[in-house]
């Protein structure tokens, strides 16, 4: 990919790793071990807008996703969410600088599973009022047949 078509699409590399390093709530620091750089080197990447495929393979590695991952991120697009194995594992929402706001996340998830909750249990409440009701007037039916038949 031609550095005109990463500008015209809005991708850079090194904010990519960024994001998804902090996403992964890894440090600068620990990140250097993982791909063998000094912290140095980690933060130049990060501010460098194309980078060859080699280095972009080891820091896929040490973040654990695609190289495809980080060679086509746009930079507009926020990632709130991982799903791996098959679960949810929470991130923090990314501010302009690419960094991780945990002081105001919203988890929508959470919030759908929870009025799932109250709504199971308000049709269960449902279910019971409506038993009763049923009850009461079967009860109410046989009393009426039974006073029916004795005046005949």
């Amino acid at each position: 990919m031609g550095t005109d078509v990463l500008e015209r699409i809005k991708i850079h590399h090194g904010h990519n790793i960024r994001r998804l390093r902090n996403e992964k709530k890894i440090s600068q620091k620990d990140m250097a071990e993982k791909v063998f750089f000094s912290q140095q080197t980690v933060s130049r990447y990060e501010s460098t807008r194309v980078i060859e495929n080699s280095i972009l393979e080891r820091f896929a590695k040490a973040l654990e996703v695609p190289v495809d991952m980080i060679k086509t991120l746009e930079e507009d697009n926020n990632i709130n969410l991982y799903i791996e194995n098959n679960t949810i594992a929470k991130g923090g929402n990314l501010n302009a600088f690419g960094e991780i706001d945990n002081e105001n996340i919203f988890y929508p998830l959470e919030k759908i599973m929870e009025l799932c909750n109250e709504k199971t249990e308000l049709y269960e409440r449902m279910l019971a009022l409506e038993k009763e009701k049923i009850s009461m007037l079967e009860q109410i039916l046989k009393e009426k047949n039974i006073k029916s038949g004795k005046g005949k």
